[in-house]
C-alpha cells in the first residue's frame, strides 16, 4: 500500500510503501516481492513457479484500489527475447557428437541437449560475428534455457546447454564426461554468427563448479563467470554398488577427476533430529563445510583454476545455505593470487544474499524446496527475499558488463 503525491501519482522509484509484501524504496519491489496465491513459499511447487527454465512470456496483472475499490487495472508482459532472435536446437546424434536439429519429422527434438539463442544483428557489409556464452545449469539439472535467453538480450549469442537429468544424458551427476562441454564449445564455434574466439561460459552452483573444471582443459573458454562456485571438484553424493567407491560426478579422458568426498551418513545422522523432530530445513552448508575439512582430499581436488585461459567473475552470497560459497570463491582467489594468475580476477560477495542469485526481477520468496531424496523435507537456500533481489539486480549488471569488457 502506497500513498501517492499532491498529483495523485505514485513513483515506486521515490516512494516507500506503508505496508505490504516489502520495506524501503524498491523500483522492481512489487515484482521481486511477489508471493504465490496459496501463501505458500516452501517446497518443489513454490520454486518451480519462480524459477522458470523456459523462455516463453509471462504476464503481471497489475490493480490499483482507493478505499478497497478497484480504479484501473492493467497488464505488463516480459519477454525473455528480442524479437527476431534465432533458435536452434542441438541434439546428440548416434555418434554422441552435438548437432543441429532439423525438422526431418514432426514432434520435438529427440535427444535435445541444448538451445541456441542468436539475438538480432545489423545486416550489411558491418555485420559482425557474436560473442557467445554457454550457460549450464546447477545440481537440478536440464536446461537454464530462461537465463540464456535473457542473456542474449545484450547481445550474446547463449547456448543453454544440459549435462544431465534429460534425456539420453545421465539422469544423475555421475560421471559427466569434460569432452562433452569440447564438443559443445565445437558446435558453437562452427556456427557462422558466432565468433570462435570469444566464447565463455557462465553456471551456478554445481554448473558452476562444472565451468570452472571446463575451462581448465578447455582453451577456448575465454572467461567463466560463476556464481555460488566451488574451489573444489566435489564427488556426486553416490557409490558403486559393487566395489561401493565414491561416484566422481566428472571424468574427463574416460579417467575420473580427483574429487572430495562428502561424508553423507554422519551428516544425515546429524540432520536427523533438526530436520524431523523440529521440522527444521536441511543446510546442505554443513554437509560441504565438513567435506572441505578433509585437508588431504581437498588439495587433492582443488580446481587448478590458475590453468583457465581467461578472466574470471565470482559471485556469492554470505548466507548460502547450500555450500559456503563466500569461502569456496575465497580459496579461489587466494590460489590465483599465488599462484600470480595473468588475467582479472573478481569476486562479488552480497553479505546477506543466499544460494538463489539468478538474474534480476524475478519473485525471490521461495526461500525453501524439496529434493527427492530428502523424503519430503525441505532444504534451506539462506538469504533473504530482499537481499537476494538486490544481489541479483547488481550482479547481473556487472556480469553483464564484464562479458562485454572481455568477448
Amino acid at each position: 500500500m502506497f500513498w501517492s503525491d499532491s498529483q495523485g501519482e505514485i513513483d515506486l522509484a521515490a516512494h516507500e510503501p506503508i505496508c505490504g509484501s516489502y520495506r524501503g524504496v524498491s523500483p522492481m519491489g512489487l515484482f521481486w516481492s511477489m508471493r504465490l496465491a496459496n501463501g505458500s513459499n516452501a517446497g518443489p511447487a513454490a520454486t518451480a513457479s519462480f524459477i522458470k527454465k523456459h523462455p516463453l512470456p509471462h504476464w503481471v496483472m497489475l490493480e490499483a484500489e482507493l478505499e478497497n475499490s478497484a480504479i484501473v487495472s492493467g497488464s505488463i508482459q516480459r519477454k525473455f527475447c528480442l524479437s527476431g532472435t534465432t533458435v536452434r536446437d542441438v541434439v546428440i546424434n548416434n555418434s554422441n557428437a552435438l548437432e543441429t536439429w532439423t525438422e526431418t519429422r514432426a514432434g520435438n527434438p529427440t535427444g535435445n541437449v541444448a538451445r541456441l539463442f542468436l539475438p538480432p544483428v545489423a545486416d550489411g557489409p558491418s555485420r559482425s560475428r557474436l560473442p557467445a556464452v554457454i550457460v549450464v545449469s546447477g545440481s537440478g539439472g536440464g536446461f537454464d534455457i530462461d537465463k540464456a535467453a535473457v542473456l542474449s538480450r545484450h547481445g550474446f549469442a547463449t547456448m543453454a546447454l544440459a549435462y544431465f537429468g534429460v534425456p539420453p544424458l545421465p539422469k544423475w551427476l555421475h560421471g559427466v564426461p569434460l569432452e562433452y562441454i569440447e564438443s559443445a564449445l565445437a558446435w558453437l564455434a562452427a556456427q557462422p554468427e558466432v565468433d570462435p574466439e570469444r566464447i565463455a561460459i557462465l553456471g551456478v552452483s554445481r554448473g558452476a563448479e562444472l565451468a570452472l573444471l571446463a575451462a581448465t582443459r578447455c582453451s577456448r573458454i575465454r572467461a567463466v563467470v560463476a556464481y555460488a562456485p566451488s574451489s573444489v571438484a566435489w564427488d556426486s553424493g553416490g557409490r558403486d554398488k559393487a566395489t561401493r567407491r565414491a561416484i566422481p560426478a566428472w571424468t574427463w579422458r574416460g579417467e575420473p577427476i580427483a574429487s572430495a568426498p562428502l561424508p553423507l551418513r554422519r551428516f544425515m545422522w546429524r540432520s536427523a533430529f533438526p530436520v524431523v523432530a523440529m521440522k527444521r530445513p536441511v543446510m546442505f552448508r554443513n554437509l560441504f563445510r565438513a567435506g572441505l575439512r578433509n585437508a588431504r582430499a581437498v588439495e587433492r581436488a582443488a580446481i587448478p583454476v590458475e590453468q583457465i585461459s581467461g578472466p574470471i567473475l565470482l559471485v556469492s552470497g554470505g548466507d548460502d545455505h547450500v555450500w559456503p560459497a563466500e569461502e569456496m570463491a575465497e580459496a579461489i582467489m587466494g590460489r590465483l593470487r599465488a599462484r600470480g594468475f595473468a588475467h582479472r580476477i573478481e569476486h562479488l560477495h552480497y553479505p546477506a544474499a543466499g544460494h538463489l542469485l539468478r538474474y534480476p526481477h524475478l519473485p525471490t520468496t521461495a526461500r525453501r524446496s524439496q529434493h527427492e531424496h530428502l523424503r519430503g523435507a525441505n532444504f534451506s537456500f539462506g538469504g533473504t527475499p530482499q537481499a537476494d533481489a538486490e544481489a541479483q539486480a547488481d550482479s547481473w549488471r556487472r556480469a553483464i558488463a564484464f562479458l562485454r569488457r572481455h568477448l
